[in-house]
């Protein structure tokens, strides 16, 4: 992992040719949101989602902040991150200022299980490949209800487990076995309910997330220069993680989902 992540992301769009006083939340969009098909799937998730200037956001597992900044833009509301790493909130709060967002968005480092926010807080909770780093999923998902207000929405974009067959390490989100804590959906259909969730929508997304990585990896032996924002943020071997988490979309051992639940 590089250990100034915001001046190498500052040096790749230099290298686009655009100065740093020309640089807006289109250009850095491509180096801050990592979830497979990236800045394009956020905009599906949030497209019928209504938010307005008085409406707060948290997003748990916030990395960079890439989608906290495109949600702030869009609604103009407020948005608060977390993210149990350090450099990525120092990273995502450099960014916001960046372009013009500082004063809408809010990050810190935190704990998901531990969530550092008053009760019944927040209009709207999202994740976006979080729940598989987390071992303790009651805590988490508990936390999740705790700071949503009575009628606030929960979002959700997640890679799931299919089937108990071995996975290829490293991963994205992991580097081994022992660290992974993948779920299925039904398994975290069954911990919202019983807290009381009531779902809204849920939208099977493996196959669009197929179709996107086959491109991507295609693009990357052309052009290495692609994988500079994954290299920023997952390390050197990014590909690697990548090429991984593609052949077990493909295998059929994970899955992608994203889904609306309303307290």
């Amino acid at each position: 992992m590089k250990s100034n992540q915001y001046q190498a992301i500052l040096d790749a769009i230099e290298k686009m040719g655009i100065s740093k006083a020309d640089i807006t939340r289109k250009h850095t969009s491509a180096f801050d949101e990592f979830h497979v098909r990236g800045r394009a799937v956020s905009e599906e998730l949030f497209s019928n989602i209504e938010l307005n200037k008085e409406s707060l956001v948290l997003d748990l597992g916030c990395g960079l902040g890439g989608t906290c900044r495109m949600i702030a833009d869009k609604y103009d509301c407020m948005i608060h991150g977390i993210d149990y790493s350090d450099q990525h909130i120092e990273t995502a709060n450099s960014l916001s200022n960046l372009v013009g967002l500082g004063k809408q968005t809010c990050f810190k480092q935190g704990d998901a299980t531990k969530i550092p926010y008053p009760t019944k807080q927040f209009d709207l909770v999202i994740t976006q490949h979080v729940q598989m780093c987390i071992a303790d999923k009651a805590k988490f998902y508990s936390e999740v209800k705790r700071v949503l207000k009575k009628g606030g929405l929960f979002i959700y974009y997640d890679v799931f487990k299919k089937n108990d067959d071995s996975l290829n390490y490293p991963l994205p989100w992991v580097d081994d076995e022992i660290n992974n804590h993948l779920i299925s959906s039904d398994q975290l259909k069954e911990q919202l309910h019983s807290l009381g969730f009531k779902k809204i929508s849920s939208q099977d997304q493996t196959q669009k997330g197929i179709d996107f990585l086959n491109s991507f990896l295609a693009k990357a032996e052309d052009k290495p220069a692609i994988l500079t924002g994954q290299k920023i943020l997952m390390g050197d071997n990014a590909i690697d993680k990548i090429t991984n988490l593609y052949q077990a979309l493909k295998d059929g051992i994970v899955g992608l989902e994203s889904g609306v639940f309303e307290l």
